[in-house]
């Protein structure tokens, strides 16, 4: 008993010593890989940065030698081509790389979405959209019927923003597509303005999570043609609409009339009475004075504090808040008046 458990023991030792031993040969072979794919990429980086660069900006002649032809150089050109969509702004550059992207980098990113790992089939997606590679848009809705993450998905909504809003709106619609707002967000500040507006058209048949996203990012934008969108939500019967859609008429920072908002000046609301007394610091104080003037007399403190900036930074502010000391009986609303003279007297 005692030499048949030595023997299995032994065995085991060689055994695990034997799978030790591969594994280590593994590692190193991995390794080498690895070091032989940083020294083909940094070679690419150092010999054809600047072909790029003349390509790209100074319209120097396209040359077959900056095709890539293996996986290095691909990370290469990935590397080069992110600092330049990160750092410059020019749509005739941005076209070549989406041009050369769709002729000579396809045929990789289609294979990495086949990948058994969820990381290079992720990075795929992001490259996809990234450097506009519409032409994989097909392969795109083939991917999604393939059991994939959230992440996945929300990637591929993003390219869907990008190459195919139809069908992006059609997805939103779906239970499946269930993000948070910050989320629906960093979508929806991609869409063409002619489509973004489509949300704002059957409103009430979105979530809340893509209605307040819609909102917010419509302030993000600071387009005038959301405006009126934004006014007519105004009414809606929910509060948290209301709200939102004065901060988001305050962040675009246009009014072209102030009958719009005079009713909300009594709101029951202490937070949309705020977004009054703020927005009103972009209309002439001639107009907005009586009803800053009934702000600076709200019983919440915030609302008063607000009323008394707004009027202090029109030019004859200063002299509007020292008016309505002398002649309001209002103790509070005098101390806020007082305060903000100060402050602002203090600052010129």
């Amino acid at each position: 008993m005692i030499k048949l458990s030595i023997s299995f023991l032994l065995t085991v030792i060689a055994v695990l010593l034997v799978i030790l031993f591969l594994f280590t040969m593994y590692l190193l072979y991995q390794r080498q890989r690895e070091i032989h794919f940083e020294k083909e990429r940094d070679a690419y980086l150092q010999k054809y940065s600047q072909n790029w660069y003349d390509y790209l900006f100074n319209d120097e002649l396209f040359s077959i030698v900056l095709v890539p032809r293996e996986r290095a150089q691909v990370a290469a050109i990935e590397i080069i081509f992110s600092s330049y969509l990160k750092n410059a702004d020019d749509v005739k550059f941005k076209h070549k790389i989406k041009d050369f992207s769709n002729l000579y980098l396809k045929k990789f990113y289609e294979q990495d979405l086949s990948s058994k790992r969820w990381s290079i089939r992720m990075n795929a997606l992001y490259r996809i959209a990234d450097l506009q590679i519409d032409e994989l848009l097909d392969i795109c809705q083939k991917f999604e019927k393939a059991k994939i993450s959230e992440e996945e998905y929300f990637q591929l909504l993003k390219i869907y923003s990008l190459f195919q809003p139809n069908l992006f709106i059609e997805r939103i619609k779906e239970p499946r597509a269930n993000y948070s707002e910050s989320e629906y967000r960093r979508l929806f500040i991609l869409l063409e303005d002619d489509v973004f507006i489509r949300l704002f058209e059957d409103f009430n048949g979105w979530t809340k999570k893509i209605q307040f996203a819609a909102i917010d990012t419509a302030a993000v934008k600071r387009n005038m043609q959301y405006i009126d969108k934004l006014k007519q939500l105004l009414s809606h019967d929910m509060a948290e609409i209301k709200i939102r859609a004065l901060k988001g008429l305050y962040e675009i920072g246009v009014i072209d009339e102030i009958e719009s908002y005079v009713p909300f000046v009594t709101s029951e609301m202490w937070e949309v009475r705020l977004m009054v007394a703020k927005i009103f610091k972009y209309a002439p104080l001639n107009y907005t004075y009586p009803y800053l003037e009934q702000l600076l007399q709200d019983e919440n403190w915030w609302v008063r504090s607000q009323a008394a900036k707004t009027i202090a930074e029109d030019r004859q502010g200063i002299t509007k808040l020292q008016h309505f000391m002398e002649s309001s009986n209002d103790q509070y609303a005098i101390e806020m008046a007082q305060e903000i003279v100060v402050r602002k007297q203090g600052i010129q």
